[in-house]
């Protein structure tokens, strides 16, 4: 199953990567309300379905990450 990655939101226009590293626009009120940048949602039949366990995944491993750099400073 594809995710894609929800990068940004501008002017009402979401910028969200695709599983490719492809960027695709969209209107924002195609995405559910409370969307944010890093969100995660996977896309069925022209609709976004929010992927919180995805995003929690990348979140945790992001932030592994990031102590992992302070921590050689």
């Amino acid at each position: 199953m594809d995710i894609y990655v929800l990068d940004r939101i501008e002017d009402g226009i979401a910028a969200i990567e695709n599983s490719d590293k492809a960027m695709l626009y969209v209107s924002a009120s195609r995405l559910p309300e409370n969307a944010e940048s890093g969100d995660c949602f996977t896309f069925e039949k022209g609709v976004f379905y929010p992927a919180p366990d995805e995003t929690e995944k990348r979140r945790r491993k992001i932030k592994a990450l990031l102590d992992e750099i302070v921590a050689k400073k």
